[in-house]
């Protein structure tokens, strides 16, 4: 069962909140909120790393958070996704 924890940046602004996963290049989101970036994040979490498991990609080992960089004003949130439960869905 693969479950996978990953931190996600979240940038706060007067737009909403924009979502970056420091450990997965290109892997971003954003929400009209922090609830629904959220949700966002873990939607894009999840196809990333399902798409990343499908190709046979290598998977980057998260980054602990105490070696995240956190720009003042943004929020570093733990995202968790199960693979095998977006795979039943596709």
């Amino acid at each position: 069962m693969p479950m996978y924890k990953y931190y996600g940046l979240f940038s706060h602004d007067e737009d909403g909140v924009s979502v970056s996963f420091p450990d997965l290049k290109g892997c971003l989101t954003c929400g009209d909120d922090l609830k629904e970036a959220i949700e966002m994040a873990q939607d894009a979490l999840g196809g990333y790393l399902l798409v990343s498991e499908m190709d046979n990609d290598d998977i980057p080992a998260p980054s602990p958070a105490k070696t995240i960089q956190v720009p003042e004003g943004n929020s570093l949130i733990l995202v968790e996704v199960n693979t095998d439960n977006l795979r039943e869905a596709v």
